[in-house]
Parts: structure tokens; sequence; C-alpha cells
């Protein structure tokens, strides 16, 4: 489970039907509150959430991962944290993209959105 959002439930009221109207009235209020509590975490969850703005052919920047290397005398600070220009050629997921090189079209790497920048040339 990657978020409290992806817990699914698989029950219906109409599974738990019975000819007791207090059972069915128990029943009714408890998927009611079931589905009110998950509206609260999704909406809490998403609070300072914005949508991403990129979509398939803009051009973007990628966070790089840097680390430092005393033995070749390499500083982390010092290096560019982000990669050339490439072009987002599809998406995977909700939040992963496929990156490519926009003159040979090669596909580079994939990467999350929240390790892109938008790319001016």
């Amino acid at each position: 489970m990657n978020s409290p959002l992806d817990v699914h439930w698989h029950l219906s009221p109409k599974e738990y039907n019975s000819s007791d109207k207090a059972n069915q009235l128990r029943w009714a209020e408890a998927f009611r509150n079931l589905f009110a509590a998950k509206k609260r975490v999704a909406r809490r969850y998403n609070l300072g959430r914005k949508a991403d703005q990129f979509f398939e052919g803009d051009l973007v920047r990628c966070r790089l991962h840097l680390s430092s290397s005393k033995s070749q005398n390499i500083s982390a600070k010092m290096l560019l944290r982000w990669f050339t220009l490439v072009k987002i050629v599809r998406r995977i997921g909700p939040n992963v993209v496929l990156l490519a090189d926009p003159n040979t079209g090669t596909i580079v790497r994939r990467a999350h959105v929240n390790q892109l920048k938008p790319g001016v040339k």
C-alpha cells in the first residue's frame, strides 16, 4: 500500500442483506461512514498538492542524483543538478513519465514528475 487512498473495500450493502431491518440500517450507516472517512482522508492527503503541469511533448529538465567522491576529487555541490533538455514521450503512470532526447528520440530515462522542471531553450 503506497498511500491511505489505495485502500479498497470490496464490500457492498447488497451482500449483507438480511430480513432484519435494524441490521440493514446498521450496514447502510457503516458504508456511509466508510465512504465519508475515505473522502476526509483524501481531502487531507491532497491539501497542499497541485496538479503537475507537464504534458507529452514538453521540454523539461530532470534532476540528477549527485554524489561526492574524495578519491576522484569531486564535490557534489559543484556539479550540475539538472539534466540537459529532454522531451516527455509518454506517461507510464499518473506521476511517472518517459523521457527521450529531443534530437534523436532515443529514450533516456523515466522520472517522477517531482524530479522535473520546465525547460527553456
